[in-house]
C-alpha cells in the first residue's frame, strides 16, 4: 500500500494529523516529497495558462530576492523557486505546493521597493514554510484524489487547482489562522533577510488602499479572498514593535535597487 504523509492509512479513525509549526494540530496526508510532485505538476499546468516572463535578468532578480528570504525559512526539505509572470494589469503573487512561487509583474509595478516584494514574497514563503499547502489540499480533497494526483490519473483536476491559484479563488484553502501565521512568520523572516520589516504592513495598506478603488487601477487578485483588514494591520503593527529600532533602522528597503533591476525593465 501507498504510504501518504504522516498518515495511519490503516484506520483514519487513530489518524491523528501532522503539528503544524504554529502548534496546532491539523490533518495533513502529504508528505514532502508528495507535496513537490504534486507542485511540480500544478506548476506545469500554472505556465501552460500564463505567460513567463522572457528577462532573464528580471527572472535572476526576483530569484534571488526569494532565496534571500527563503534562507530564513524553517522548513528546508523543499525547494524554493521563483518564477515571473508577465501580466502588467494584474497584481498577484501565489505560492504552490513544494515551493514553486509565481509573482506578477502588475504586483511588481506597484511596489515603491525591493523590501514591498520581498515582504509579499515571505508571506507566499511563510505559506509554504508552515506546510499549509498539504494540509489544505488534505481538507479540500482527502486521500483518494490525493492519490489520483499523484499518480497523473486527474489532470482536469490539476488543472482546475492550477486555475484556482491563478484566480486566487485557491486562497479559500487557507485558515484565517493560516493567514495570520504567514503574515506573522513572513514578517520575521523579511527582518531577519536584512530587510525593513515596515514594508509587510506598508504594501498590505497599500493594497487596501487600491481596492477601494476598484475599475480604476490594475486587477487586484492578490488576497482576493481574503481582503487586507483592519485586524491583519493591526497584528503586523503590533509585531513591529517587538523588533528593537536600532535594528529595523539597520535593514533597508534597496529602493535604489529596485528601481535600477526590475521598475526599468518593466516600463
Amino acid at each position: 500500500m501507498r504510504t501518504i504523509g504522516c498518515a495511519v492509512i490503516g484506520s483514519l479513525l487513530i489518524l491523528t494529523g501532522c503539528m503544524t509549526t504554529s502548534g496546532e494540530r491539523s490533518f495533513n496526508l502529504i508528505s514532502s516529497e508528495e507535496e513537490s510532485q504534486i507542485g511540480a505538476k500544478i506548476a506545469k499546468e500554472v505556465e501552460q495558462k500564463e505567460k513567463v516572463l522572457n528577462d532573464p535578468a528580471l527572472q535572476a532578480y526576483v530569484q534571488n530576492v526569494g532565496q534571500r528570504v527563503s534562507a530564513m525559512a524553517e522548513r528546508r526539505d523543499v525547494t524554493y523557486q521563483f518564477k515571473v509572470i508577465d501580466a502588467p494589469d494584474t497584481v498577484n503573487a501565489f505560492a504552490l505546493p513544494g515551493g514553486y512561487m509565481y509573482v506578477y509583474t502588475g504586483l511588481m509595478k506597484i511596489c515603491d521597493n525591493e523590501a514591498e516584494l520581498a515582504s509579499v514574497m515571505a508571506h507566499e514563503i511563510a505559506h509554504v514554510s508552515s506546510y499549509h499547502h498539504g494540509e489544505a489540499l488534505t481538507r479540500a480533497y482527502g486521500v483518494q484524489l490525493i492519490s489520483s494526483l499523484l499518480l497523473g490519473e486527474n489532470s482536469g483536476q490539476l488543472a482546475r487547482i492550477a486555475s484556482d491559484f491563478i484566480g486566487q479563488t485557491g486562497m479559500m484553502y487557507f485558515s484565517r489562522q493560516n493567514e495570520y501565521e504567514a503574515d506573522a512568520k513572513g514578517m520575521d523572516y523579511l527582518f531577519r533577510a536584512g530587510y525593513r520589516p515596515e514594508a509587510m504592513a506598508a504594501f498590505m495598506q497599500k493594497l487596501a488602499n487600491q481596492e477601494g478603488q476598484a475599475g480604476r487601477g490594475p486587477m487586484i487578485k492578490l488576497f482576493s479572498t481574503h481582503p487586507p483588514s483592519a485586524d491583519r494591520l493591526a497584528r503586523l503593527n503590533a509585531q513591529l514593535q517587538q523588533y528593537p529600532a536600532d535594528l529595523r533602522e539597520k535593514n533597508t528597503d534597496y529602493a535604489e535597487r529596485y528601481t535600477k533591476e526590475a521598475i526599468s525593465r518593466l516600463k
